[in-house]
């Protein structure tokens, strides 16, 4: 993995340009690629790399894809095995969507991260819901395989408070069953994301109903539709921790308030908490630059991805998170990797079960070697915070902000930022 030195410093203000939201651009493509006829999936590049990945996938299985136009068509079982490289949402996704592939196996592997998250709970569901997968690693984990058969639909059960994305890849085929689908799911987490399913499948014309822990998918047809992904908010929030940490205010380009998004909602709480004001005109997102004073408590039950953006302001202020069990099972466990490196910086660290309490640093190294834990949000949050207070950091893991903002360091450095490379 390459290291990495930020220098410099911020200008005035702050400004960044994002790339298109994951989360609605991977269920876009899912739509789209039910749908009978021609869609169009607009969205800013450069891509991310589980939406390439997503892409790549959805060809190997006939789908035509060329740049924003996808043209729905009956699944096939794939030539080769699909490798999903490090998308929890792409292996999970793509294993319900694989169900629809009749008359062959389809098996889904990915890289090392990949292969140690749990996909148990999906696959039971499959099964329940009379489809047919099963994982081959240990304990429900990667690599999976789907057998091509249309499920019976019925009643399934997700037993499990880990993901959202199990809920989100049932409903997503669940109109494709051959009966009424209801997805039962008592140990809620991430529901924002879930609204966000909701979305896209209404825009592409099918409605899912809910009632208590409870919902429900009657089979239909998704319609051919044109789908504008917005920016992306997880990604946003690294430039808005960088705006609380300096002070400078920030302009976050093309990010509205609708449609929903999980993090925005987060992001916007914690805004209120600290009294940090802001705005959305045409152009976007504007968020006033003023550094927190007092601690702040943040649940993150909703965003477990804005955990390690948020967790840096830990540096700054007297900081508790909570909500955050699930954390664990990103492409790091990410109460581990924030906690270490962060301990590294001089800050007084404790968690357990799912919550999280930092304190900030005494005293404060003037150069520290951090790990990057192969996790793109673990890097860009550290590279926010040291270069936020001009802290020497070397970091590895520069390749990994590809897999979902691939133009995070151009952005940085476009904000006074020089980005140094070395083996």
């Amino acid at each position: 993995m390459m290291k990495f030195i930020i220098e410099g410093s911020v200008g005035d203000k702050i400004i960044a340009n994002l790339p298109p939201s994951k989360s609605y651009a991977q269920r876009a493509l899912i739509a789209a690629s039910l749908a009978n006829g021609e869609s169009i999936i607009n969205m800013n590049r450069p891509l991310p790399e589980d939406i390439v990945l997503m892409i790549r996938a959805l060809k190997n299985m006939g789908i035509r894809i060329n740049r924003n136009k996808v043209y729905g068509l009956q699944p096939k079982h794939p030539q080769n095995v699909l490798n999903m490289g490090g998308s929890g949402t792409g292996i999970r996704f793509m294993t319900a969507f694989s169900t629809l592939a009749v008359g062959g196996y389809t098996i889904l592997t990915g890289n090392n991260s990949l292969i140690k998250r749990p996909l148990g709970p999906l696959t039971e569901a499959i099964n329940a819901l009379g489809g047919s997968a099963i994982t081959a690693g240990e304990d429900g984990k990667p690599p999976v395989i789907v057998k091509g058969k249309k499920m019976d639909g019925g009643k399934a059960e997700i037993r499990s408070s880990e993901s959202s994305q199990y809920v989100s890849a049932l409903l997503l085929v669940s109109p494709k069953n051959e009966d009424r689908t209801e997805i039962l799911w008592r140990d809620k987490v991430s529901e924002h994301y879930i609204k966000m399913t909701e979305f896209v499948m209404k825009h592409f014309g099918v409605k899912v109903y809910e009632d208590e822990n409870s919902y429900f998918v009657e089979p239909s047809e998704y319609k051919p539709s044109n789908f504008i992904v917005p920016s992306d908010a997880s990604s946003a929030s690294f430039f808005i921790v960088l705006s609380i940490l300096t002070g400078r205010p920030v302009k976050i380009l093309n990010l509205k308030k609708e449609p929903i998004q999980a993090d925005l909602e987060e992001l916007i709480k914690v805004l209120d908490l600290i009294n940090v004001k802001y705005h959305f005109d045409e152009s976007g997102m504007q968020v006033e630059g003023k550094v927190p004073e007092a601690s702040l408590k943040i649940d993150l039950k909703n965003a477990p991805d804005l955990f390690p953006p948020l967790s840096v302001l830990g540096y700054k202020i007297p900081l508790e998170i909570f909500g955050i069990s699930h954390v664990r099972y990103k492409e790091s466990n990410r109460l581990l990797s924030m906690s270490s490196e962060l301990a590294k910086l001089g800050c007084v660290v404790d968690f357990k079960d799912d919550k999280i309490n930092i304190m900030p640093p005494k005293s404060a190294p003037q150069s520290v070697e951090l790990k990057g834990w192969k996790d793109h949000r673990v890097v860009m949050s550290l590279s926010v915070l040291c270069a936020a207070h001009g802290i020497k950091c070397t970091i590895d893991g520069y390749e990994a902000v590809k897999k979902s903002f691939p133009g995070f360091f151009e952005e940085m450095k476009k904000n006074g930022f020089k980005v140094r490379l070395f083996e």
